[in-house]
């Protein structure tokens, strides 16, 4: 039996991860090893590691590693703790194979402890392309360092085998936050307001979730001013989650509950993943930068404002309108989804490249076959 070694950081790799964790430990030749680090041991961010217990995971290790600050230096200080402390665990369990979901330090520290220490390590959710935030340039570092390259798209795969990578190595097997999205029971509008604590759901709704971006964290603040503004200037009823742990998150929350008090607006630290699911398949639209708007709701055929630079470039679908952090051009958007017959339309019928929510047996399968022999190890760049 392959034992597989992962490492999880934050609730939004969490969520897309999580149907990979599953059909790992239902293969019959696969075991999964959990570690659990950053925002998930974090009070400010929800604490959601009680969520990754709640769904029985094998949780072999945590790493406490997220310094409490708004600083672009706290990130990279908080990356060199989490390697020291990964080197050890990994070293101690020397699995077959390492895991690294995503953009971020967890799975760099990972790929890092994996090429050291001669083990394989298998990159999902490579080859994307989003550029203006250092997330994208550690995704393609991390694929530099693995053997094995899952992308979510068929773009991402053939952008990695024209940048040297053996074609052997790169498999497209579709995004695994479709997986969620398919599997999660369906709940009526009643059920979902009685279980986030509201007296009701009012449609047309927002949902509005909303990131810092590294080369412009300084602004983070009253860019998610702009989009606040927005809404509430609409008399939109909206749910709005915190934004992620980067450099520039502490001034966006700050904003955030500043619009607390607006009777129109739901705010939450982090949205239960059955409600959140059900919240997107009811909303009109989705407001923020988040990578879900542009990989995972187009499965929905759900309408997405993605603001700002964050996710530029990135492969996407006709259901995204990208536009500048500015709330008249954020208003007119919302106001064509809900109005315009031919916007309308557009999202109805706009295509679905990432997959169609069976990622996560797909990777278990692949990861419970490919050789580990000395051509895993052997990485050539085709330059």
């Amino acid at each position: 039996m392959r034992r597989v070694l992962a490492l999880t950081g934050i609730r939004s790799e969490y969520f897309l991860s999580r149907s990979l964790f599953r059909a790992i430990m239902g293969h019959p030749d696969l075991q999964l090893e959990l570690v659990v680090s950053g925002a998930h041991l974090s009070p400010l961010h929800g604490y959601t590691v009680t969520a990754i217990e709640a769904d029985g995971f094998p949780i072999v290790a945590r790493v406490e590693n997220l310094l409490y600050s708004d600083r672009d230096a706290a990130r990279v200080k908080g990356a060199a703790l989490q390697l020291e402390i990964l080197a050890h665990i990994v070293d101690s369990r020397r699995p077959d194979l390492l895991l690294a979901v995503g953009d971020r330090e967890e799975p760099l520290t990972l790929a890092l402890c994996g090429t050291y220490m001669n083990l394989p390590v298998v990159h999902y959710s490579a080859g994307d392309r989003a550029v203006g935030n250092a997330d994208d340039l550690v995704r393609h570092a991390i694929s530099r360092l693995a053997q094995v390259l899952l992308t979510t798209n068929e773009d991402a795969r053939q952008r990695l085998i024209r940048s040297g990578e053996e074609e052997w190595r790169v498999h497209n097997v579709g995004h695994a936050g479709l997986d969620r999205l398919r599997g999660t029971p369906v709940l009526e509008d009643e059920t979902v307001a009685r279980l986030l604590g509201i007296a009701s759901i009012r449609r047309p709704y927002a949902v509005v979730v909303q990131h810092p971006l590294s080369s412009e964290m300084s602004a983070a603040g009253e860019q998610m001013r702009e989009t606040l503004a927005a809404i509430v200037e609409l008399g939109m009823q909206a749910f709005v989650s915190y934004p992620n742990s980067d450099a520039g998150g502490r001034q966006m929350i700050q904003v955030i509950e500043e619009y607390r008090s607006n009777r129109s607006l739901h705010v939450f630290q982090n949205v239960p993943d059955v409600e959140f699911v059900n919240l997107l398949r009811g909303a009109a639209v989705l407001v923020g930068n988040s990578s879900l708007g542009l990989l995972e709701a187009p499965f929905l055929r759900l309408p997405v404002i993605n603001v700002g630079r964050r996710q530029s470039l990135r492969c996407h679908s006709e259901n995204v309108f990208f536009v500048d952090h500015d709330r008249a051009a954020i208003k007119e958007q919302i106001q064509s989804i809900l109005t315009d017959a031919a916007t309308q339309e557009r999202v109805r019928t706009c295509a679905n490249p990432f997959g169609d929510g069976y990622t996560g047996e797909r990777v278990a399968d692949l990861l419970a076959k490919i050789p580990l022999d000395s051509r895993i190890l052997n990485k050539e760049l085709a330059f």
